[in-house]
């Protein structure tokens, strides 16, 4: 091999390990823009938790609350952690109960659970509460899927339950589709960092 074609071997082996270098420190010097913060809070009962870098608006939908028809928009100003359930959904009945003591420790002017049946009828899934200590998530009802079909987002999972978390803006923040232990450690320091300040 002759001296020009070394030096140009060694010439090119330093320009690739310069360049990689810099993908390198590029990535590591991302703005937080496109690194949120939140994406640290899926471990655990979290681990599926998802934050879209682009998060759809929050859905313009009415359904049936306790005194009539209500839309998200109705709640904004606390925390909102919005859960489409169902009856007939086993992931659903088995994390509604953790909802349900979430919603009974930490429901206020600031937080709410806003648990959404998606049942056929309102008194199929007033008949499945009836049997259940479920005491604390009042009653709201859609049986058109209107905001499921709105939350949905191409390349994510759509089936119930799904739970979704808003900030007190009305701007999602995090979303998670499956069961879970809302009333976890892990979930409670998800929803005491968006109730945050100090996130942007």
């Amino acid at each position: 091999m002759s001296k020009f074609r070394k030096n140009m071997i060694i010439v090119l082996a330093a320009s690739g390990a310069t360049f990689l270098l810099y993908v390198i420190m590029q990535s590591l010097s991302t703005p937080n823009a496109t690194r949120n913060p939140l994406t640290a809070f899926a471990v655990g009962e979290m681990k599926e938790l998802v934050v879209l870098k682009t998060p759809p608006p929050q859905p313009i939908a009415s359904f049936n609350g306790p005194d009539g028809p209500v839309s998200l928009a109705d709640f904004q100003g606390k925390t909102v952690l919005l859960n489409l359930w169902a009856s007939w959904c086993a992931p659903c009945v088995e994390e509604l109960p953790s909802l349900d003591r979430l919603q009974g420790e930490l429901g206020s002017d600031d937080f709410m659970v806003l648990a959404i049946d998606m049942d056929r009828s309102k008194a199929e899934a007033e008949e499945f509460l009836a049997t259940t200590e479920i005491k604390n998530l009042a009653l709201y009802h859609d049986n058109r899927f209107a905001i499921a079909q709105k939350l949905t987002v191409p390349g994510l999972t759509s089936g119930l339950p799904i739970t979704v978390l808003y900030d007190a803006k009305g701007n999602e923040r995090a979303r998670l589709s499956g069961g879970a232990d809302w009333n976890g450690a892990d979930a409670r320091a998800l929803i005491a960092a968006v109730q945050s300040s100090s996130l942007p």
